[in-house]
């Protein structure tokens, strides 16, 4: 798929004048589209502009007019998504008389695919499912719960079915999915969805509801396994867990699966068993009887997570001021247990034992005795910034002025960089590191961008003051923790809460794209380890946040910044340099909040100047 990458800052046009970079083409789209309020690119590389007389879709090489929908006018810029690697994009539009219509448009011809009409649908997200050969659409009217299916050999509508109605306010798309668990896909094929408190399975070729159930509370947890053709089914408070026949939905459960606690969550491992986790301990289901394997299960306070590993199963215990990691062996028997100070926000398996982080001290504790790998214990005031150095084979964290590097192999960590002070760098400040080959460790945020060498040298620190306010664009969420009661001001990117993955040896690799509809993130690139892709597991992601105001590829940040001088204010996208943090290429702005696309691919970018004039260059 086409990796594309969008800014829009605020709501508002761009008006812009460009310097320093060769213009490959321009059209005024004035008597087309009177003003032009938004440019996207379709996944083919199709510019799409939205104006006040229709909408438009523009060669991305030559600027030329491939169609031009003139009944589509004014389309809200937000409903629009691309659907994931292929030439189709969602939008809705709004006649005069107030009505919303959904449509999904072939960007390639402009054609459009699938319209909602006057039925009332809206698309809030999707499932690509290309081993079906469908792409499975979740549609709301009003309250009503709608799931279509759409077939990918056909490009129609093979069937709407509605899923009842939900209790309260549907939310906007991209933000949830009323698909809670699922979709499976059973023996007989059927699909099956657990919704907050229903269960359907549906037929696969005509979306007749096979069988419904009707849960008393949420569920909690809802698990389909093939091995047996079970689904295990976690209702919020209850002492029971429930086995249903796929088929039917009929009620199998053999009667012995009773909670002690209340259910955190039921999970498959790697030995075709089921991992039932609750507050007072977990045990293994036998997925031939349905039953548990072990006579008690195993016992552990404030039970929050169970990982499988081939040594063993680690159990993580998370309190506010003390924890427990343990690893149990298959018989439910404890290998060993170890007390962790602070509140445990990650913990993953390493080559070398398990790596914790917590609000106290970090390290990693060996699988032979669960002893302290580490001779000193590394405190981190805040999420660190994380990246990997291919070179050296080390993960590399930086926090507090300091950078660390562990070596995968040794499990060692040394602290290789001391007092790095960053140019307008905060303890809040959402820090992001990059590897870049040859040169050291990029650590970025929205405006700021600074280079450190492989042996704790600082090349260069820079910050952009930012064009406008961005305040509320970039709040950051603790992580859950105040969820759970902990009182701690965790700060940082939540990315490196994803790049902080299974710390061991691994391939270095591409990684895939993520669609707009679930994630705000694209990743670029990633480790993983395995010897095929089906079966990786990840050592860690990197990923690119759509920041308001700035973007990159893997050479250079794009950031928009305000320059004060004699002449008085004005606003530039510098295209910065990573590895030299020189401003390659600059584009003066008369308008502090642009509008414009950068193609990644072909090393492009468009913009929408004066409302009407687009335009292409190339950096």
């Amino acid at each position: 798929m086409k990796k594309i990458y969008l800014i829009v800052i605020l709501c508002m046009a761009s008006i812009l004048s460009v310097v320093s970079q060769q213009k490959l083409w321009e059209v005024d789209l004035k008597e087309t589209l009177y003003e032009v309020g938004w440019i996207k690119q379709a996944n083919d590389g199709t510019i799409i502009a939205s104006g006040a007389k229709g909408l438009v879709g523009l060669n991305n090489i030559t600027g030329e007019t491939i169609w031009h929908n003139k009944e589509l006018k004014a389309i809200d810029k937000n409903t629009f998504l691309n659907i994931d690697g292929l030439p189709l994009f969602y939008i809705e539009y709004v006649s005069i008389g107030g009505k919303t219509r959904g449509l999904i448009l072939n960007s390639s011809n402009g054609n459009i695919v699938f319209d909602t009409k006057d039925d009332g649908y809206k698309i809030r997200n999707f499932s690509l499912m290309p081993d079906k050969g469908m792409i499975l659409f979740e549609l709301v009217k009003g309250k009503e719960r709608n799931l279509m299916s759409f077939s990918l050999k056909t490009w129609q509508k093979n069937w709407i079915t509605p899923l009842g109605e939900t209790k309260g306010l549907l939310e906007k798309f991209g933000q949830s999915s009323f698909i809670h668990h699922g979709p499976y896909f059973n023996k007989e094929n059927n699909i099956i969805v657990g919704l907050k408190e229903d269960i359907y399975a549906l037929n696969i070729n005509s979306g007749e509801v096979v069988w419904h159930h009707k849960a008393d509370k949420k569920i909690k947890a809802l698990v389909y396994s093939d091995i047996n053709n079970s689904l295990y089914l976690g209702i919020r408070k209850s002492k029971v867990l429930t086995v249903l026949n796929p088929s039917n939905g009929e009620d199998i459960t053999p009667g012995k699966l009773k909670l002690r606690g209340t259910l955190i969550d039921v999970r498959p491992d790697d030995k075709n068993n089921l991992i039932l986790v609750e507050t007072e301990g977990f045990n293994i289901i036998d997925p031939q009887t349905n039953e548990f394997k072990w006579k008690k299960s195993f016992k552990i306070e404030f039970l929050d997570e169970v990982i499988p590993h081939e040594k063993g199963m680690i159990a993580i215990g998370k309190d506010e001021k003390d924890g427990t990691i343990a690893l149990v062996n298959d018989a439910g028997e404890k290998v060993w247990r170890s007390k962790v100070k602070g509140y445990s926000y990650y913990v993953t398996p390493t080559n070398k034992g398990v790596m914790y982080v917590s609000t106290e001290r970090s390290n990693i504790l060996d699988f032979e005795k669960g002893k302290d790998v580490w001779d000193k214990d590394v405190k981190f005031k805040s999420i660190p910034a994380v990246t990997y150095d291919e070179k050296e084979d080390k993960v590399v964290l930086f926090e507090n002025e300091k950078g660390y590097k562990f070596d995968l192999n040794t499990g060692n960590i040394e602290l290789f960089a001391e007092d790095v002070e960053l140019k307008e760098v905060k303890k809040k400040t959402p820090l992001v590191a990059e590897y870049i080959d040859g040169t050291g460790y990029l650590l970025h945020a929205d405006q700021h961008i600074s280079l450190l060498s492989p042996t704790g040298e600082l090349k260069y620190t820079n910050y952009y003051r930012p064009a406008a306010s961005v305040d509320g664009f970039l709040k950051m969420a603790q992580t859950g923790l105040n969820i759970v009661g902990v009182d701690l001001d965790i700060q940082g990117s939540l990315d490196n809460i994803n790049t902080l993955t299974a710390l061991s040896n691994g391939v270095y690799m591409r990684s895939e794209d993520q669609t707009d509809g679930k994630s705000n993130s694209t990743v670029v690139a990633g480790m993983y380890t395995g010897s095929e892709q089906g079966n990786m597991s990840t050592v860690f992601e990197v990923t690119l946040t759509r920041f308001s105001n700035s973007k990159e590829n893997r050479s250079h940040k794009f950031v928009v910044s305000k320059v004060k001088n004699d002449a008085g204010t004005k606003h530039f996208i510098y295209m910065v340099n990573k590895k030299t943090g020189t401003n390659d290429t600059q584009i003066e702005l008369l308008d502090k909040t642009p509008n414009y696309l950068i193609d990644e691919i072909d090393n492009v970018v468009f913009i929408n100047e004066k409302n009407h004039l687009i335009s292409s260059h190339k950096f």
